[in-house]
């Protein structure tokens, strides 16, 4: 059973209303072989890729912090996204990009701010929260390591001058 465009965009609209950025595809060219290896990317990659009508992105945003997108919204439109991770979708769009000729990333919207292509390129350089996690370990790691090293500075200089007075005895 097929929705008419209101309840998908309303449907459209509870998605995103809680997603913090997403970007837009043109998929013009692209074969049914790439589509569908481009869907398993984006499952694997646990984003959200859905074409759509033009009309109904429209009306999904309209009145929202996404609505500044809306002149990106020409031709052949397919959305992706990420729930946990704002950078998700557009590495895997990204690298798919690269071997794909036809595959064009439109732009997005991070927090109501229009991207382009290039901007959507600096959001998939941001690192993921497991990346973040792991710097912030890092971080608090740092201190407790640097404070070992100094308490274990002292007993270890001097066992290195006793171990040369030992080899200045022998010798």
């Amino acid at each position: 059973m097929r929705l008419n465009k209101h309840e998908q965009s309303s449907q459209l609209r509870a998605a995103l209303s809680d997603v913090p950025a997403f970007i837009l595809l043109d998929y013009t060219g692209i074969t049914v072989a790439e589509a569908t290896d481009l869907r398993n990317k984006f499952r694997a990659g646990e984003c959200k890729y859905q074409v759509f009508k033009n009309s109904v992105v429209h009306y999904a945003i309209q009145g929202t912090r996404h609505e500044p997108i809306s002149s990106m919204l020409t031709g052949m439109t397919a959305i992706a996204y990420s729930p946990t991770d704002p950078g998700a979708a557009a590495r895997i769009a990204r690298e798919f990009a690269r071997d794909a000729k036809n595959f064009k990333i439109k732009g997005g919207v991070i927090e109501g701010t229009v991207l382009d292509a290039s901007g959507v390129n600096r959001l998939a350089d941001m690192p993921g929260p497991r990346e973040l996690k792991a710097q912030f370990l890092a971080l608090l790691n740092t201190p407790a390591t640097s404070f070992v090293r100094v308490l274990n500075a002292a007993p270890q200089s001097l066992l290195y001058v006793l171990n040369a007075r030992k080899d200045q005895l022998a010798a």
